[in-house]
């Protein structure tokens, strides 16, 4: 039986409401229990040096310069004003755009990590949303946009005192669901998958929970698809989906490098990263993002987003082209 989600009042750092309000000045001077899935299928195929790999390829056709800190995190927000947010080992938050370009100077804020974002209107001021976690282990979200020259925290409360330690969100699927569907999970219970719907009530930014979600193993990994939410165990790092051409595809990274995709059939595939002329993925990314819906940057099939740290020492974004997968007419499947 579905059950009521609960309405929780936001916590809020104290400049938060009143940086708000400025940015909004200058500019203008589903609810329920999702079904889990646990993705339980063969982990990704260990990646290895090759001059020439065989079976599926996937170019890496851009990245950024040396970003100088070692990134803890990548999200996208897709659509108008296509960005991409990076986290640091310091707590520094920082975006650029889809050529790689900087948006923003970092900035020492505190935050862990950040799941993907959107870009909207919120009281009729162009923003873009990214829901993260503090260094603190709570739950917030960045807002940047407007006359601000870094993201605002807008701190959430995410109904527990324990701390987030891992986090997925997309935008919405029905008008209830608000602005952005977040899930979560907690050092203390990382069987248990929180989901729920960030919504504005008045001016206020407020999450709804809805009832926890029970999985089998430890989760480390999830993707809310607009079927459900998908949870992923050990040893998959980072898990990713691109919805093009009205098909489905989820993209994963494993502890080792290891990268694979699964279609709409379930079908997995594993799949190797090339280098560019002049991009040189990193070998084990710490994390990965996409979107089927870059309209920035020139990726008419979606693009997909890994962060690391490269064999020469430096860390970057790096953009890898999906095209060979989500263009195909009449959706992928793996060769027989």
């Amino acid at each position: 039986m579905f059950k009521r989600p609960h309405l929780r009042a936001a916590k809020r750092l104290v400049n938060a409401p009143s940086a708000l309000a400025l940015l909004f000045l200058a500019t203008a001077c589903s609810p329920g229990q999702e079904q889990v899935e646990d993705q339980v299928s063969e982990p990704p195929v260990e990646s290895t040096d090759s001059a020439a790999p065989e079976g599926l390829i996937l170019p890496a056709v851009w990245q950024t310069k040396d970003l100088e800190f070692p990134i803890t995190s990548v999200a996208v927000a897709g659509a108008l004003g296509s960005t991409v947010a990076v986290t640091y080992e310091d707590g520094g938050l920082q975006f650029v755009d889809l050529d790689g370009e900087r948006v923003t100077d970092k900035a020492d804020i505190g935050v862990s990590e950040v799941s993907d974002g959107r870009y909207l209107m919120l009281q009729e001021t162009p923003v873009t949303v990214f829901p993260g976690i503090t260094s603190a282990g709570d739950l917030s979200l960045y807002i940047h946009g407007g006359e601000l020259t870094e993201p605002l925290p807008y701190p959430l409360d995410a109904g527990t005192d324990d701390l987030i330690e891992g986090l997925c969100s997309a935008d919405p699927v029905l008008d209830s669901d608000g602005i952005l569907r977040v899930g979560f999970w907690t050092q203390g219970e990382r069987r248990r998958l929180h989901t729920g719907r960030i919504v504005e009530v008045g001016t206020d930014l407020v999450l709804l929970l809805n009832e926890p979600i029970p999985a089998a193993r430890d989760i480390t990994a999830c993707l809310l698809s607009d079927s459900g939410a998908l949870v992923y165990t050990d040893p998959v790092v980072a898990a990713a989906e691109v919805n093009n051409r009205s098909k489905t595809y989820r993209f994963l990274v494993d502890d080792l490098g290891g990268y694979s995709l699964s279609n709409q059939d379930e079908e997995v595939q594993a799949f190797t990263v090339s280098d560019g002329i002049t991009v040189r993925p990193p070998a084990r990314p710490v994390d990965m993002a996409a979107t089927g819906d870059a309209r920035n940057g020139g990726y008419p099939g979606g693009v997909i987003v890994i962060g690391g740290q490269s064999a020469n020492d430096a860390h970057m974004v790096t953009f890898i082209d999906p095209s060979r997968v989500t263009m195909e007419p009449f959706g992928y499947s793996p060769a027989e």
